[in-house]
């Protein structure tokens, strides 16, 4: 399977359309899974985010790399 060529500008927008999806599984998590194992499911909300959002940052980085006039 060929994978697609995708540009720093694509994985940005990816990794932003991501960050805000799981900010915004936040909601249900506190309305009305709080009393379901409420740390679990906030540290894997926390580690979502997190992560998307350095990989966000990584990719708009990647814009003012090298060779980008």
């Amino acid at each position: 399977m060929k994978t697609p060529n995708l540009k720093a500008k694509d994985y940005r927008r990816i990794h932003a359309v991501l960050t805000v999806f799981w900010l915004l599984l936040g909601i249900p998590t506190l309305l009305w899974w709080k009393d379901s194992i409420a740390w679990v499911a906030w540290m894997s909300l926390y580690a979502n985010v997190a992560s998307h959002w350095a990989a966000w940052q990584a990719s708009r980085a990647e814009d003012n790399g090298p060779g980008d006039t």
